[in-house]
This record gives structure tokens, C-alpha cells and sequence, in this order.
């Protein structure tokens, strides 16, 4: 059967990639002389086709030569460090700027400002970040939005950590370490243009079981859902017959349904697909993790534009804040207040534990006036019927003489999803609500926790409309009248309904057909798994239904790939199909790029 589809019939006239390299050094000639040492003093050396930092103070930079300068970039290095391997951007002539590092002997990765007068720190993320090994950073400045992606290519790990400048400047760009006897740097490459951040483009998003799924709503390791994206038009003029290619930037994630209709958005507004996308985790897709996933739209008029985000695979989360804290964060909610989450050792919840997140001081000290600040968990599956349990310890603000129910200061739960939160109250509501005139984030009347309380269990059921991808965040706010000790939270833990399998479902027989890149310029690679032995055909279509071409694999497995070279047809939309006597046909979208 061939399918005949009725869709954007025109080809695609797309935009060429506007990104360049506009400075690059492997430091092969051993000549590092016409860098600039700035910050604090650090020894600084050139050979072996690396560069060489050590400095017993707390920063020193080492900054490319030519005084080239650029607000949006992306710099990436390959480095190696005991204490910190980082890079610099934005640096000015009074040397503030921004710097992101990862520091493998404390666990810990952070985006911050760098200033001879102060150096707040915009994010961190803990992890166990292992020591002795090359990294390869990329720190990404497109506007307030910052994005420092972590690589090591000898283990295969990952990381990525989001923060926003309060205040984008043009500067300069180089290495930098702090407290360090022996940095190595391997090479060091800078764009004038960043890379996709994470994208506002999907304005929500939610999973649905398939036959193959269990029902409870969460992606998990051997199973098949559909995903369904709501977009919305971030452009100055409306979008008209919308259509988007999904594709995973992991072989661990497939995707065998890509293409979806999204009509016309107009301009602020947003649109759901019309059918969703189909994607898979195989059985030996490792849970607990997220992976990437690549979204590029198109429009009439020749408009594209290419959404990075991830996916969640996995079910529920538990967090002790002992071993359980990778991927967490911290930050400010907006821009002008001040953030005091940390790792505490003061108080702890877990049996033979002794940490905890906390928002106030270190050690048993007050936190500060002015905080709107938030502890987020990494991007998790929510389940059908999912509720999520935590202890807190709270010694927050109050009026003196208070009857029970009014606060200053306090905190909250909240739950998000492509960046839009909301608040999750306890059954019977918070124990205290903000006063009117109270100077705080919080308007009054919002529901917190507050006053001065020991260790004490919560649990918030999550409505069934939020199972799915998620996250979860707790945010304490202050006003400016007075501190305490602040608020303490551990034993965190989201469970729900693990649902039920299929008893029809015995394994499928349907081949999995997905290729990469999509859209591509020349040539695919095609991935088929599920299929019997012997030669398998993948038929190509234009959307008029006539054959375009028709490659064959030859060789064996139950896992088969295929570089197709495609820059002989016309750029525009494709059919890919396999066809297997006895299963169901594998379909795919494929765009074509001129």
C-alpha cells in the first residue's frame, strides 16, 4: 500500500546555518604568547599541542588573543583539571564577566558571574563528576539564556546545566581555573552564533500509552508512547501550515511516527498537533535518564526553525540528598532576587544520612532578606495517580503574637513542565498564608510553609492531568522585615500506579524504521530493528505516492543501518517505508534540505 498524503506540496526554501567559527587554537605551535593573563595571577605554558594552567587563587583566565569580543557565541573546550577546568565569556575591560566550570573533586558544576567586587552564582548542579579525565565544555550565551553542555567522551557521561545573565554584555572569551596545580587544555573553538538552547517553541507537552505501553503515563524502558506537543509562534508575523519532524539525538530513544500537522499558529498563540508522534524505549534503554530529542518546524514562506529538548525515561524519583542528587539544581526564580539553596550537613531526615537541601545560610545561619529561590529536580516521568512524599524542618518568619495562619516568609512545591509552573497544595491547604503587607515574591494570601516546625512528612497527590513529564521545584521566598533559620528538605519520593501490561501484547511485529539527521542535505542513515533475515527493501516516496527510490539492505541482524545518498532528488517531503510480509508497514517522514 502507498500512502497519499495532502500536505505543504511546495519544496522548502531554507535558511542556511548563520553559525561560524570565528576562532579556533589546538595550540599545535607551542605559541601562546599573545594571550592575555587576566583575573588573578596563574602560571600559564604552551606544549605537546596543550596548554598548561596552575594558581593557588581563585581565578585566573587565560584569554584568546585579538580582543575579539561577542555577546551571543558558543565556546567549547577539551580539558582536564584536579580542581577546576572551565571557560570565560563576556569578559569586560574591568574584568566581569561569566564563567562555567566543573570542579571534580567537590561534585559540583557552575554557571556564575565573575567580578573583581562579588561573584554570584546563577546555577549549580551536583553529580559525581569523575576525576582524571578529559572533559569537553561548551558554554552557550544567546541573550540572558545560558547553557554550559558537560562531556566526558572516555565514559560516555553527560550533563547539561541551564542559568540566566541578568545582565548580557559583549566581551572576551578564554580558558579558565581556579585553585588548580596542573589544568591541561587541548583545544578551544568559538562561534559567532549559538546553538538551539532549550526552546520556549513547545509551549507544553504530554505522553500517552500505546498497545504497547502499561498505562500509568510514564515512558519506560520497553515501551511504546505517544508524545504530543503543543507549539507556540515566538515570531512577529503568523505561521500558516505547520508542520513538524521529530527526531532522536540518541540511539537509545526511536522514533516511528515523526511527523505531525500543527495548521495555522498566529502570532503569541499556540497550536496542538493533530495526531501526536510515536516513539519507542527499547527493554535495554537505561531508566532514570533523559534523553535528547530534536524538533525542526516548518511553515509557508520557507520558515524553519529546529527545537532541541529532552525526554524523560523512567518512572517517579526518590532523593535522600545523599546519593540521590544528580541533575538537581538551584537558582533564583527571577532576576533581582537573591537564591541561598544549597547541600546542607546542619540537619538531616534519613536514617545513617547527614545531608539535606536547605535554603538559609550555611550551618545553622539565618537566610538572607530578598529570596525567591527554587531547588528543581531533574526532568522525571509523573505516573497516573503519582503523589509525591518529602520531610521538611522550617523555622521561617512570622508575626509576633501570630494566630496560626499569617507568614512572611515561607515556602512551597510547585510543578512544571516546558517552563511554565504551577502550585501544588497539601490536602486542607498550607498551614500559612502571606500577609498583605508583606515585601516578598509571594502575593497575598499564598499558601506556604512557615513558621517554626521539626522534621514533619508531607504528601501532595499529583493530578492525573500532570502524569507525564514533569518537574518538581521548591521555592522559599522572603521579604525584607527579618530572617530565621530557614526551610530543610530530604526524603523526597514520587510514586504512583506502575499500571498494567498489555495481555495482548506478546511483543511486536511491526520493524522499527527511524534515520538521522532529518531533515538532512545529503546523505541519511537509515536504522531498522525488529526485522527477520535476509534482504530488506526501504521504499521512498514523494507525497504523490510515485517510487522514489528504492534501497536495499543485504546485511544481516536483527539491527540494520543504511547510508542512503540522497542529494540527487529535490529538496521537499518523503515517505521512507519498509514492508514486511506478515507485520505491519514501518512509515517515516523524511525532509529533504536544499
Amino acid at each position: 500500500m502507498i500512502y497519499m498524503l495532502i500536505v505543504l506540496a511546495t519544496l522548502l526554501q531554507i535558511s542556511p546555518d548563520n553559525s561560524s567559527v570565528i576562532f579556533y587554537d589546538d595550540f599545535s605551535d607551542g605559541d601562546i604568547s599573545d594571550w592575555d593573563q587576566r583575573l588573578l595571577p596563574g602560571t600559564w605554558s604552551s606544549s605537546s599541542g596543550q596548554v598548561h594552567g596552575s594558581t593557588s587563587y581563585a581565578s585566573a583566565a587565560l584569554v584568546t588573543p585579538g580582543n575579539i569580543q561577542y555577546e551571543d557565541c558558543s565556546i567549547s573546550i577539551s580539558g582536564m583539571a584536579v580542581h577546576v577546568i572551565g571557560v570565560i565569556s563576556r569578559l569586560n575591560s574591568e574584568d566581569t564577566g561569566i564563567v562555567a566550570y566543573v570542579s571534580p573533586d567537590h561534585d559540583v558544576a557552575r554557571i556564575r558571574r565573575i567580578s573583581n567586587t562579588g561573584a554570584p552564582i546563577y546555577n549549580s548542579l551536583y553529580a559525581s563528576f569523575p576525576s582524571g579525565v578529559w572533559y569537553e565544555l561548551t558554554l552557550i550565551c544567546e541573550g540572558s539564556s545560558l547553557q554550559l553542555q558537560i562531556e566526558v567522551p572516555s565514559t560516555g557521561e553527560s550533563w547539561t546545566l541551564n542559568a540566566t545573565d541578568p545582565s548580557p554584555q559583549t566581551g572576551q572569551f578564554g580558558l579558565y581555573t581556579g585553585g588548580e596545580p596542573s589544568a591541561h587544555w587541548d583545544w578551544i573553538s568559538v562561534s559567532s552564533a549559538a546553538g538551539p538552547v532549550e526552546s520556549t517553541m513547545i509551549s507544553w507537552m504530554y505522553t500517552d500509552d500505546t498497545a504497547l505501553g502499561n498505562g500509568n503515563m510514564a515512558f519506560e524502558s520497553g515501551e511504546e508512547i505517544a508524545l504530543h506537543l503543543q507549539l507556540s509562534n515566538p515570531e512577529s508575523a503568523p505561521l500558516e501550515n505547520v508542520f513538524a519532524v521529530l527526531q532522536s539525538l540518541t540511539p537509545e530513544i526511536i522514533v516511528s511516527d515523526n511527523y505531525d500537522d500543527f495548521g495555522n499558529i498566529p502570532v503569541g498563540g499556540s497550536s496542538w498537533g493533530t495526531g501526536g508522534y510515536c516513539i519507542n524505549a527499547p527493554a535495554s534503554t537505561p531508566e532514570d535518564q533523559t534523553y535528547a530529542m530534536q524538533l525542526t518546524v516548518f511553515a509557508d514562506g520557507g520558515y524553519s526553525n529546529t527545537v532541541e529538548f529532552s525526554i524523560p525515561v523512567g518512572c517517579g524519583i526518590e532523593c535522600d540528598v545523599e546519593s540521590g542528587i544528580e541533575q538537581w539544581s538551584w537558582n533564583a526564580v527571577e532576576v533581582e532576587w537573591l537564591d541561598n539553596w544549597h547541600i546542607s550537613s546542619s540537619r538531616n531526615h534519613t536514617e545513617d544520612g547527614t545531608q539535606s537541601f536547605k535554603c538559609g545560610d550555611t550551618g545553622s545561619g539565618d537566610y538572607d532578606n530578598h529570596l525567591f529561590s527554587a531547588v528543581t529536580s531533574p526532568l522525571l516521568n509523573i505516573p497516573i495517580g503519582g503523589d509525591i512524599s518529602f520531610w521538611i524542618w522550617i523555622d521561617a518568619h512570622i508575626p509576633l503574637n501570630n494566630s496560626g495562619i499569617s507568614a512572611f516568609d515561607g515556602g512551597l512545591l510547585q510543578y512544571g513542565r516546558c517552563g511554565t509552573w504551577i502550585d501544588l497544595e497539601p490536602s486542607g491547604g498550607y498551614p500559612y498564608q502571606i500577609i498583605p503587607s508583606s515585601t516578598g515574591p509571594f502575593t497575598e494570601g499564598t499558601g506556604v510553609f512557615s513558621g517554626q516546625s521539626g522534621w514533619s512528612q508531607w504528601v501532595i497527590t499529583i493530578p492525573d492531568s500532570l502524569a507525564g513529564p514533569g518537574q518538581i521545584r521548591f521555592v522559599f521566598g522572603s521579604d525584607d522585615t527579618g530572617t530565621r533559620e530557614g526551610l530543610y528538605v530530604d526524603d523526597i519520593h514520587i510514586q504512583g500506579s506502575v499500571g498494567i501490561e498489555n495481555p495482548e501484547y506478546g511483543g511486536s511485529s511491526t520493524p522499527l524504521l527511524s534515520a538521522y539527521p532529518n531533515p538532512f542535505m545529503e546523505n541519511m542513515t537509515f536504522v531498522i530493528s525488529g526485522i527477520p533475515e535476509g534482504e530488506v527493501t526501504i521504499d521512498i516516496f514523494d507525497l504523490a505516492g510515485r517510487l522514489i527510490e528504492s534501497p536495499r539492505l543485504s546485511t544481516p541482524g536483527e539491527v540494520r543501518t543504511l547510508v542512503w545518498n540522497g542529494q540527487n532528488i529535490p529538496a521537499g517531503i518523503y515517505i521512507a517505508r519498509v514492508c514486511i510480509q506478515g507485520s505491519e508497514d514501518a512509515i517515516l517522514h523524511i525532509v529533504k534540505l536544499d
